[in-house]
């Protein structure tokens, strides 16, 4: 029986479909723009899944040509079958290529659940220490133990390390590196940072809640990536806060107190000064393990 070389129309759109997200997933990667979609430490991950999409492609395109016998009942099998399945793959490769990539704005911030006047849901760095107030108890008795014992402070609780410096200092920096480990603190123990003076880095939310002179500053925290982002910051006072727009960013520096939210006692940072910011080139905060 004669044997001839026909086409897998069928192959060649499956490999174009596996070569376009690979080329997107590198494309993500090379850019930086993996940072508006995942956590920057699963970029490995994500260079992983793109190279065994790519030889994906190649299986598939192996198979664009095919030797087939000349017996119409079977050089044709499955031509009927519907091309409408790879619709939804080529409409989401489309906009993953046409859409522009860009942080999560202000305007998502009450969609996320963002709430100023309790303790974010924001976890500390590690599971030992600043997660609720009975564990950091718990690692300041460790750190206790451990002295006692003759351990140097480098064998210490890492994290209690970093609380107890916090504790200490006049000025608190907020910074990418101790974003969350200072939201968790200041709301957890209000008392103790009261009076002390912060500053911080992060963009204007406003809600009806909030009175007149009163704003969030906040920043996105991620732990794996966008769908799981989470608005985070305090609450803060500011005369000539109705100038302000939802979304702009700043730089202030304030003092920590002892304010009222929606009736219960919460953290409020009295601002002392301010300033225009621009948006910083990866503007979200990633939970550091220290």
């Amino acid at each position: 029986m004669q044997r001839q070389v026909s086409y897998n129309k069928e192959a060649l759109l499956k490999s174009l479909i596996l070569l376009g997200f690979s080329v997107f997933l590198f494309w993500l990667v090379k850019s930086n723009n993996i940072i508006y979609y995942i956590n920057p430490r699963f970029a490995g991950l994500t260079k992983l899944a793109a190279v065994l999409i790519f030889l994906m492609f190649l299986v598939q395109a192996g198979n664009f040509y095919l030797q087939t016998h000349s017996d119409h009942r079977h050089a044709h099998a499955g031509r009927g079958r519907s091309k409408l399945v790879f619709l939804p793959f080529v409409i989401t490769l489309l906009m993953a290529f046409l859409l522009p990539n860009q942080a999560l704005d202000a305007g998502m911030a009450q969609n996320k659940g963002m709430d100023l006047g309790s303790r974010t849901a924001v976890s500390v760095q590690s599971g030992q220490a600043g997660a609720n107030p009975g564990n950091a108890t718990s690692a300041e008795t460790n750190n206790s133990d451990a002295n006692s014992r003759g351990y140097t402070e480098q064998d210490q609780n890492p994290v209690q390390t970093k609380i107890d410096e916090l504790r200490q200092a006049s000025l608190i920096q907020v910074s990418e590196e101790n974003f969350t480990l200072v939201n968790s603190e200041v709301y957890t123990y209000p008392d103790k940072y009261a009076g002390k003076e912060i500053t911080m880095l992060g963009f204007v939310v406003k809600d009806q809640k909030f009175q007149a002179e009163q704003f969030g500053l906040v920043r996105y925290v991620i732990t794996c990536c966008s769908a799981d982002a989470l608005p985070a910051g305090f609450l803060c006072e500011y005369t000539s806060a109705p100038d302000f727009n939802e979304g702009d960013w700043l730089n202030i520096r304030g003092t920590i107190e002892l304010g009222k939210y929606e009736g219960e006692t919460a953290p409020v940072i009295k601002v002392a000064s301010i300033s225009a910011a621009q948006q910083p080139e990866n503007p979200y905060i990633y939970p550091v393990y220290f």
